[in-house]
């Protein structure tokens, strides 16, 4: 029984309403399952979350693990989380690292592992604790990966010190559930500012906005572990097409990449029809866009998404310079030049690129856990969502400036190479060695 004491006066019909109206929701939380209802009504709406930008090859945004704050890395091209841990003595810790001694929900396992990334392997440690992102999204007993040694060279000056798996189903050869599992959240999307140093945004939960037809390009999701679709086909404008994936290739959307990796012999192809670029950028604008079929579905990129100004006091950074596909000869800071990484992969769709930070500058995308599919809509001034049939002034479909557009349009990234993350598997596999990878 509820008993509600009221205070009004009785010529306050008003209050006497208001009263009667508490009690009623008093009694609903006192109902079986009403109170995790109205929870789970809470974790149905759209959480926003801002990723932060670090010099335009990091974002990192903000989550808790047994109620420590940690900065994470969220990434479509992986599955567990892994995050820096007190229990490595010899790492350095730019950012505050997970303590697992600080944690009142922390349960050990003891399993070890090695977690292999692009940037270095890492040994890692099984535990499990409470994970919270945002005012809603909690789960308990979330596998957490503690990282007790590494040969990441990023993580000594990273801004983040997680990386948190949002891949689309289970890791390989895993049982246990991801994060995404773990809060019931069926889809989520992902964009970032085209404005150097601006942040982007991962919002948890359904878009809301109702498209027509030819609104968003929707393709389909052919990976068991990763956002991989076909991708059918790659040209420039303004030349005859390539050959370039004209017998299938697999594209992986990868929020955790700074840029975009493709096979050798596609970009040797590429280089030849995009044409020399300036060292001081100078022609950017003569330069051509990238079409890229996916899923029957073309989308452009333009050409300050593939063409970097490497800058910093100087190129150290050996195995990122390793990957870069189109590097001169001597390494020169200031300088322009394609900012492709090289990577040759195999999978059952063909040859893989990896689609990383730039494509989230120019397109809105959707990741769907429940249908299997992605969507992609134009990324608006602030990352909203925009349907791909709208023209601006001297834009073309995307939205790409293509005529009368002022110097600020043409802008390449600036790049610190010291900073770049690659793809998780692209250092796994020798030079000239092209292995296989199940989607």
């Amino acid at each position: 029984q509820i008993r509600t004491y009221s205070f009004c006066d009785s010529t306050d019909p008003p209050c006497h309403l208001m009263t009667r109206l508490m009690k009623l929701v008093l009694v609903a939380l006192a109902l079986p399952g009403w109170a995790n209802r109205l929870r789970k009504a809470a974790r149905s709406e759209p959480f926003r979350q801002i990723l932060h930008n670090h010099q335009d090859v990091q974002y990192f945004a903000d989550f808790k693990i047994g109620g420590q704050g940690i900065a994470a890395i969220f990434d479509t091209g992986s599955f567990e989380i892994v995050v820096r841990s007190s229990r490595c003595k010899h790492c350095v810790h730019p950012t505050t690292p997970y303590d697992h001694e600080l944690s009142k929900t922390y349960q050990e396992n003891g399993t070890m592992t090695q977690h292999v990334y692009g940037s270095g392997p890492c040994t890692t440690m099984l535990g499990f604790d409470t994970v919270e992102v945002g005012p809603h999204l909690v789960a308990a007993h979330q596998p957490i990966w503690e990282i007790v040694e590494h040969e990441i060279p990023i993580l000594d000056t990273a801004k983040f010190a997680a990386i948190v798996g949002i891949g689309p189903k289970f890791g390989y050869n895993s049982v246990q559930k991801t994060l995404l599992m773990n809060y019931h959240v069926d889809e989520f999307s992902i964009c970032l500012n085209k404005e150097s140093g601006r942040h982007g945004y991962l919002t948890w939960g359904a878009n809301r906005v109702a498209w027509d037809a030819g609104s968003v390009a929707t393709a389909r999701v052919f990976g068991k572990h990763h956002w991989a679709t076909n991708l059918t086909h790659i040209s420039v404008s303004k030349a005859n097409a390539s050959s370039v994936c004209r017998s299938g290739c697999a594209a992986i959307v990868d929020s955790g990449t700074s840029l975009i990796a493709a096979p050798a012999s596609a970009l040797m192809e590429l280089g030849h029809i995009i044409g020399q670029i300036e060292e001081d950028c100078s022609n950017l604008h003569q330069l051509p866009n990238l079409k890229f079929n996916l899923d029957g579905q073309e989308l452009e990129l333009p050409p300050q998404a593939y063409v970097m100004r490497v800058v910093g006091a100087s190129v150290e950074a050996d195995s990122i310079w390793d990957l870069l596909f189109f590097k001169p000869k001597i390494r020169k800071v200031d300088s322009c030049m394609p900012a492709f990484m090289e990577m040759d992969m195999q999978t059952q769709l063909g040859d893989v690129w990896i689609l990383g930070m730039p494509f989230f500058r120019y397109y809105h995308t959707t990741f769907n856990r429940e249908r299997q599919v992605m969507q992609f809509a134009k990324a608006g001034d602030d990352c909203e969502p925009k349907s791909l049939k709208a023209r601006e002034d001297g834009e073309n479909l995307v939205g790409f400036a293509s005529s009368g557009a002022t110097d600020a349009a043409y802008r390449p990234m600036e790049i610190d190479l010291k900073q770049v993350l690659p793809p998780r598997f692209a250092l796994q596999y020798s030079k000239n060695q092209k292995a296989d990878l199940e989607l």
